[in-house]
């Protein structure tokens, strides 16, 4: 499997404020990033979205369409604020739920990943009947 976000991009979509605030426990100085809570929720949300893709893309998948990376970040600051002492905002519910809209848009083909191999998922396989033979003749 691979990790589809990194730390970096965490901090470039919600910046050091909030990944801070999200990552210390209650009642102690809310000072720096728990780093490793951060990959842990980055993991989590990779796999979540694999078993999405898994269905419609040959895996691993290389993760080059940008849209992987957000939708990655979404998800795990949505995991981050439930297991944080803050209530999560609309804001961030929203883009969780837009992130799984996407997942499920792209698991039933009306979204596509440039860069990805499709595997077979269609339903419109060939038919094959076989018909009785015309003439059967009788042995000696």
């Amino acid at each position: 499997m691979s990790q589809y976000a990194q730390l970096a991009d965490m901090r470039e979509a919600f910046g050091d404020e909030e990944l801070v605030l999200v990552t210390t426990p209650e009642g102690q100085p809310r000072e720096t990033i728990d780093v490793s809570r951060v990959n842990t929720e980055l993991v989590t949300a990779s796999a979540e979205i694999d078993s999405y893709l898994r269905q419609r893309y040959q895996m691993p998948i290389n993760g080059t369409d940008p849209m992987i990376a957000r939708v990655c970040c979404d998800i795990a600051r949505w995991r981050l604020w439930n297991r944080s002492d803050v209530e999560p905002s609309n804001a961030v519910r929203g883009g969780y739920k837009d992130a799984v809209a996407w997942l499920k848009a792209v698991n039933v083909g009306n979204v596509t990943l440039d860069g990805e191999i499709a595997i077979n998922v269609g339903t419109d396989f060939s038919n094959f009947v076989a018909r009785r033979p015309a003439f059967v003749g009788r042995g000696p």
